[in-house]
């Protein structure tokens, strides 16, 4: 074997063993938070708001069901009365002609949670400025994260971070997934955990701080 190719091989595996090892820390790091993530209605404490963290409502050319699984549990939640307040947080992108917090009230009210409880926050553009702006702009300091329980994790590893207090709700993803969906989903998730923990590293902060 050429010593070119022992190099190359050499940082191949170097690179290999790097990222092995980031996406391992990043799941214990971020994996701490699972205790604090409920599964039950009857577990989960009352708080006084809620936030359903989006994604987009279309995949493969139907309603996705990981975000119809969020939006079940968050009707779940109020209507059980463990909230009063539900903040919908997620991005708005008029130049690509979709809205994921209009998506989401829209289904939320059709599931029988009143319109005037609901709050959108379409400048929620990624998780950590979802939960730094749910204190900073909206002022919960104590409330619920609805997500899948990997996201949730992942969101209340970042707030604790920035000392602000939430549990998390896990929802179910709902029937219909293609298998290559459901992959492309945890690979994503496991990238978006080495994200988060670069973002606590860095000090990175919302992009719309102020703006409701």
């Amino acid at each position: 074997m050429s010593r070119t190719r022992r190099i190359l091989l050499f940082w191949a595996a170097a690179v290999l063993i790097a990222s092995f090892e980031s996406v391992l820390t990043a799941a214990r790091l971020v994996g701490a938070t699972s205790p604090d993530v409920h599964s039950s209605l009857d577990d989960v404490p009352a708080c006084q708001a809620g936030m359903l963290l989006g994604t987009c409502y279309y995949s493969e050319g139907r309603p996705n069901p990981v975000l119809l699984g969020r939006i079940q549990a968050a009707a779940a939640l109020y209507h059980a009365g463990k909230i009063r307040t539900l903040i919908v947080s997620g991005a708005n992108s008029p130049e690509l002609f979709y809205n994921e917090t209009t998506a989401m009230k829209r289904r939320l009210i059709e599931l029988g949670v009143p319109e005037e409880v609901i709050v959108e926050d379409d400048k929620g553009v990624r998780t950590l400025d979802s939960v730094l702006r749910m204190r900073d702009v909206f002022g919960y300091d104590g409330f619920i994260t609805i997500s899948q329980r990997g996201h949730c994790e992942r969101a209340l590893y970042l707030a604790a971070r920035h000392q602000i207090s939430t549990i998390g709700f896990e929802a179910e993803i709902l029937p219909g997934m293609h298998p290559e969906e459901l992959l492309f989903f945890f690979i994503r998730e496991s990238l978006a955990r080495i994200k988060a923990v670069v973002d606590i590293a860095v000090g990175r902060r919302a992009k719309y701080s102020n703006q409701r």
